[in-house]
C-alpha cells in the first residue's frame, strides 16, 4: 500500500521505514511514539503509536524497517498513521531495507573525487592544507551522513551531496565575478557544514536519532570554529586565512536568529550564504514537487516559509 494513495479512515497494512522517531510522555504518564515514516517511493507520513512499552523504545528506533498495521487519520489538516501493531521486518518478508532508504543521485566516490580534485588545484598552500586536513578527516562519515535531521538533504549521503552541488554552483558564480578569491570561496563551501558530523547522531543509513550534547549546546557553527582553530594552530595556517575562513563559517546563516552572530563582511562570505540558500531551497522544492501531480500545488512547506509550490504541467 503506497502512502501517496492512502485516505482518511483507511486501514493500512504494509512495510515502512522509520525515518525519525521521538518518544514522548502523554498527560496521563504513558509513553508514545511520534514518527516520520516513508515507503519505498520515499513518500512520507507522520506516525503515532500510543502506550509504548520500554522494550518498544529499544526495538523501534530510527533506521528500522517495520511492518505496520494501523489506521489513517487526519490531524491539523495532515494525514497521520495511528499504529495499532508493529514489528521489525525479517527474512521471511522478502523485503530489502535498501529499497526504503533514500540516497543521493551521484556516486560517493565521484563526489569525493570532485571535491578533492578542487582542493588539489588550490595555489594557496594555507587554504589547501587546512581544507584538505579537515575534509579528509571526515571522509568516512561523509559517505552516509545527511545534511539535516528533517529539512534539506536529510537523506543518506546528503551532506556530501550538498557540498558537491554547492561547489558546482560556486564555480559557476566565480566565473561571473572574477574579483573574488575562488579558492577562499571553494574552501568556505567545503568546510561550512562539516561541523554537522559532530552535531548529530546518524547511523549508516543516514537516519538521525538525536543531536549530540555538543550539537545541542554549541551547534555546528561553533564546533567548526573550534575545529578550524585547532587545525589551523597545528598546521601553522596564515592568521588572515584562518580569520577569513572562521568568518565565513560564522556568518553563513546570515542572521543572529538563525545562528550567525555576524553578517557576511566580504564577497566570498556573502556568496557562501546565498549559494547555501539556493542549494537548500532548490533541493527542498524538487523533493516537494516530485510528490504532486503536474498542474497542482504542494502542501504548505515550512522549510520554504510556508508557501505552496505549483508544479508546472509542461516539461
Amino acid at each position: 500500500m503506497k502512502i501517496k494513495s492512502v485516505q482518511k479512515g483507511q486501514d493500512y497494512l504494509g512495510f515502512l521505514f522509520i525515518k525519525s522517531q521521538m518518544t514522548k510522555t502523554a498527560t496521563n504518564g504513558s509513553r508514545y511514539f511520534n514518527m516520520v515514516l516513508n515507503d519505498a517511493d520515499f513518500d512520507e507520513i507522520d506516525g503515532k503509536k500510543w502506550d509504548v512499552k520500554p522494550e518498544d523504545e529499544e526495538i523501534f528506533t530510527n533506521g528500522k524497517l517495520v511492518k505496520i498495521k494501523g489506521k489513517v487519520q487526519e490531524f491539523n489538516n495532515r494525514l497521520q498513521l495511528i499504529v495499532e501493531r508493529m514489528r521489525l521486518a525479517d527474512d521471511r518478508d522478502d523485503v530489502n531495507i535498501d529499497d526504503y532508504i533514500e540516497t543521493v543521485p551521484v556516486n560517493t566516490d565521484e563526489m569525493l573525487g570532485y571535491i578533492n580534485d578542487t582542493i588539489d588545484d588550490f595555489q594557496n598552500k594555507d587554504i589547501a592544507a587546512i581544507t584538505k586536513k579537515i575534509f579528509n578527516d571526515q571522509t568516512q562519515a561523509l559517505a552516509y551522513f545527511p545534511a539535516a535531521k528533517k529539512h534539506h538533504h536529510a537523506i543518506k549521503g546528503g551532506l556530501l551531496y550538498h557540498l558537491y552541488t554547492m561547489l558546482k554552483i560556486g564555480k559557476g558564480l566565480a566565473g561571473i565575478y572574477p574579483f573574488i578569491n575562488r579558492e577562499l570561496l571553494y574552501a568556505g563551501i567545503i568546510l561550512h557544514d562539516i561541523g554537522k558530523i559532530n552535531e548529530m547522531v546518524s547511523d549508516e543509513n543516514g537516519a538521525v536519532s538525536d543531536y549530540t550534547p555538543e550539537g545541542k549546546l554549541l551547534g555546528h557553527i561553533t564546533q567548526e570554529i573550534v575545529e578550524l582553530e585547532l587545525v589551523g594552530t597545528e598546521l601553522g595556517t596564515d592568521p588572515e586565512v584562518l580569520m577569513l575562513l572562521k568568518h565565513m563559517i560564522l556568518s553563513h546563516h546570515y542572521q543572529p536568529e538563525f545562528g550567525s552572530p555576524k553578517r557576511p563582511m566580504f564577497p566570498e562570505a556573502e556568496l557562501l550564504h546565498h549559494i547555501d540558500m539556493i542549494d537548500a531551497r532548490m533541493y527542498t522544492m524538487e523533493q516537494a514537487l516530485n510528490r504532486v501531480e503536474p498542474g497542482s500545488f504542494t502542501e504548505p512547506n515550512w522549510s520554504l516559509d510556508g508557501i505552496s509550490l505549483y508544479r508546472r504541467s509542461f516539461e
